[in-house]
């Protein structure tokens, strides 16, 4: 009898794909005349086992209001993510969305018609293994921007290493800010007999 005969492989794979979706979360009414406005709250992926995060940002696009979302480490435990403690911020500035690393670093800018109608920002962040950003993707209505970082997304753009995130608005104009983010965990097991 032939020995291949009673050689026999199955393959089993699942597919495992769970998600988390913050609510839309929207800033509170100014209260002081310098039109600023921002909440901070509790932000953390780095141990959830995604393998994807996305963000949804939606503003006003007016000429002279800025709408933020500052993700970092609150490493002094206050709370509040200082500008000492963030690692990278997303949103609209006066005429452009942006991409920066910290506060005085690396700024990545897309400029757009202000419209004074809603626009909205998405990304799209994937982790390898280890939990560095292997792939990046954002859109505004539709069209990439900052294609540059599609390419080689950089080390200060790992969102696992943050616990914290700020939005913040500042402008005469309305905000209307509307924030989301959400994670998904992918999984693939493969068992052969």
């Amino acid at each position: 009898m032939d020995s291949h005969a009673f050689f026999h492989v199955a393959c089993f794979t699942s597919i495992v794909v769970a998600s988390l979706v913050a609510s839309a979360i929207t800033l509170p009414p100014a209260q002081y005349v310098d039109t600023e406005t921002s909440t901070n709250m509790p932000f953390a992926i780095g141990s959830s086992g995604a393998g994807r995060f996305t963000l949804s940002l939606s503003c006003l696009a007016t000429p002279s209001n800025n709408v933020e979302a500052s993700f970092g480490y609150d490493t002094n435990l206050d709370g509040v993510l200082g500008l000492g403690e963030v690692e990278f911020t997303v949103g609209w500035d006066c005429g452009a969305w942006f991409l920066r690393q910290r506060c005085d670093s690396v700024r990545i800018e897309e400029p757009c018609a202000s419209t004074n109608d809603m626009k909205t920002l998405s990304m799209n962040l994937r982790f390898g293994t280890s939990g560095q950003t292997r792939r990046f993707e954002a859109a505004t209505d539709g069209q990439p921007v900052f294609s540059v970082l599609a390419v080689a997304p950089p080390a200060w753009l790992n969102i696992r290493r943050c616990n914290w995130l700020r939005l913040t608005g500042r402008g005469l104009d309305g905000h209307g800010e509307s924030f989301e983010v959400g994670t998904t965990i992918d999984a693939i097991a493969i068992r052969y007999r």
